[in-house]
Order: structure tokens, then sequence, then C-alpha cells
């Protein structure tokens, strides 16, 4: 992120801490103490997020991490609060006056924080639980036989997303029996050497046809060339700008390089997205479904054929209501969706992601592992 975006970054959430502090701790008591304990609150929450962005390629304890990036979460949610709070605070003074207002403070103060504990105690609640099975039947055009594909995204191997917890992933989808895995991007968010024990575990990944994996935009934030050629040595397929021809199927599976690697030292590189180089070697008699890390890729498919777009990225949202600002910069949030370009008919579908990022915390979106089921049309 640019130096300039950095700046305007924290100005924002620097504002938005003040917002928090004036909407839900200046008015709760008079005390001059309690006061002063809300700011305290309020600027440590602040600082947990600063150090926490910085130190979130590097390797720290777990205990620490959950406690510094639950900030984020928890700032989100009394952000959300707070404005509910603003909302409430001016229907009552406009319909009833500023002395009903101050009358009821203290009793829209308490129904906001008991709401805060219960949304912050309900997110851990549900990024706990495992990722439940999504199943999803697709038809496709000139399928040759039904097929089985287990569609695994964004599950941020770091810090808390460790060996156990992937080994656990590996083994529901696993079971699964799917004819092929997908990887969509956003496996791994740390350096190799940091989280190797814990990505060892995508070896035990089976699909009757093969593990197939393209590049989502946190892997380029590390040593991306060691994350990709590890992944090859593990015996899955590394679609970086790439097609196979499964003939034996009667279709290409492609995967193109995250749209992240336009930016910074990857623009020029191979790592830069190219569809043109990913669909080269592609059959055209064949149908063809492309990994992409971000659904907005459909944007830049012009007139290509392209039967299945599988893509992560948006998590769902993760964090209700970041859903809105999601779709903000995607097409779609989650599930599957059909769209037209340039004369072309095709669909994308979109998993909430097997894992998460930063705060370990979901709310409204589960964790998922997608099963789609490929028919004949």
């Amino acid at each position: 992120m640019p130096i300039s975006m950095r700046i305007v970054f924290f100005i924002v959430v620097v504002l938005l801490h003040i917002f928090i502090y004036f909407m839900l701790f200046k008015n709760i008591s008079p005390t001059p103490a309690i006061k002063h304990l809300g700011k305290f609150i309020v600027i440590a929450n602040f600082l947990c997020i600063a150090i926490f962005l910085r130190l979130y390629h590097t390797q720290m304890n777990a205990a620490i991490y959950t406690i510094l990036s639950s900030s984020i979460g928890v700032f989100w949610i009394c952000v959300n609060v707070a404005l509910l709070v603003l909302i409430v605070n001016t229907i009552v003074r406009l319909g009833f006056g500023y002395l009903t207002l101050y009358e009821w403070q203290g009793k829209i103060l308490l129904v906001a924080w008991v709401a805060i504990f219960a949304l912050v105690a309900l997110s851990f609640y549900i990024n706990a639980r495992e990722p439940k099975i999504v199943e999803q039947e697709i038809k496709i055009a000139n399928l040759k036989q039904p097929l089985s594909i287990a569609l695994i995204t964004d599950l941020h191997i770091d810090v808390l997303m460790d060996k156990k917890s992937v080994a656990k992933i590996v083994e529901q989808t696993n079971a699964l029996n799917a004819d092929i895995v997908v990887l969509g991007g956003d496996i791994v968010d740390n350096y190799y050497k940091i989280v190797q024990d814990s990505v060892l575990e995508l070896r035990n990944l089976k699909g009757k046809y093969g593990v197939f994996y393209a590049l989502g935009n946190h892997e380029y934030h590390y040593d991306t060339y060691t994350i990709i050629k590890s992944l090859d040595n593990l015996g899955i397929n590394t679609l970086i700008n790439q097609s196979m021809v499964l003939n034996n199927l009667g279709l290409n599976v492609a995967g193109v390089a995250d749209l992240m690697g336009r930016f910074g030292a990857f623009k020029d590189s191979i790592l830069a997205p190219n569809l043109d180089k990913t669909l080269s070697s592609s059959n055209s008699e064949y149908p063809t479904i492309l990994i992409s890390h971000q659904p907005k890729i459909i944007r830049e498919l012009g007139s290509r054929k392209i039967d299945l777009v599988l893509s992560g990225h948006t998590h769902g949202g993760q964090l209700f209501p970041f859903h809105l600002l999601v779709l903000l910069d995607q097409p779609f949030l989650q599930g599957l969706h059909e769209f037209e370009h340039d004369g072309q008919h095709s669909q994308i579908y979109i998993s909430s992601g097997a894992g998460w990022w930063g705060m370990p915390m979901r709310l409204f979106s589960r964790r998922e592992i997608s099963l789609l089921r490929l028919v004949g049309e």
C-alpha cells in the first residue's frame, strides 16, 4: 500500500476511534474516572490495531496475535453500533426533544454495549466452528461427464491457521471424495519458512484427477516464488497464467495470476495476470474452468470463452456489514452467479473461504468448503 494511502487509512481509523469515544463512552457516566477509562480503552484499541498491522507479516505468539488482531474486529463492530446510536439519538432528539434524549441516554448506551459484547462473542463463536460443506450443482455445456470439485480458498495459513487446523480442513476435504481439488488463492499468508509445517499438510489433499492451485493477492506479500515452488513440490499443480488440458475428462483447467501482480515489482514479471497466456494452450472444444482468486476478473474476460470461474477473496464479507464495502470492489459476494461478457454467457462461483483474515472473527458469514457438482447442460 502506498505511503499516502497508509496515512489516509490511519487518519480515518483515528477519527473513527474518536467517534466511538463520543458516541459510546463520553455520556456513559458523569464520573471523570469512567470517562478517562473510556479514553484509555479507545486509545489502547487503536494502538493494538497499529501494532498488529506493523507485525502482521512476522512470527507472533498465538495469544498475542489473537489479542492484537481482534482489536480490528472489535473496532469494526463498535463503529457500526456507534453509528446506530447516533441515528437513534437523532430520532429521539428530533421527535421528543433534548430532555427525553438526556433521560434515555443511559438506556440507549446500555443496549448498545450489550449488543457490542453479544456481537463480539458471536463473531468468535461463528469463526471457531469448522467450515461448513456447501454443495452446489452447476450445469456446464458440452461437459463430457459429471464431475465433482472441492473448492478451498482463503485458508490464510499463518499463526492461528496452524498445522492442526490445516490438517482438519484437509481431512474434511478428502472426505468429499472429489474428482478435482482446487485451491483458489490466499492459501499461504506468511513467509514460507514460518508456516512450512502447516503448508506441508496440503500434501495430503486427494483429488482423483489432481489438485490445482492459483495465486491469491496475499501470497504476493511474501516469498512468492518459494511458496509456488513449495506447493509444486507437494504434488499440487500450480497454475500461474497456465492451463492444463485434461483430455480424459474433456476439460480445460486454467489458473490466472492474481490482479495484485499488476503492481509494484511484479507488474513486469511472470506473476502479472495474463489471460491470453493463461488460455493459450486450452482446447477450444472443451469447457474451460478458470481459477481466479478475485471475482472481478470477470470484467476483463472480453470475448474469451470461459464456462466457469472459481473465486474467493471476499470471505463472504467476513464481518457484517463489511459485505457492503466488498461489493464496492467486487461484482458479487459469494455463491453461484451467471453473467454476460461480450456476447458470451458464463458462470462464477465464489467461496466465502475456509479460513479468515486477521481477526479470528466472522459475523453472519460462515467458513466454507465448497463441493461443486458439475453436470452436462
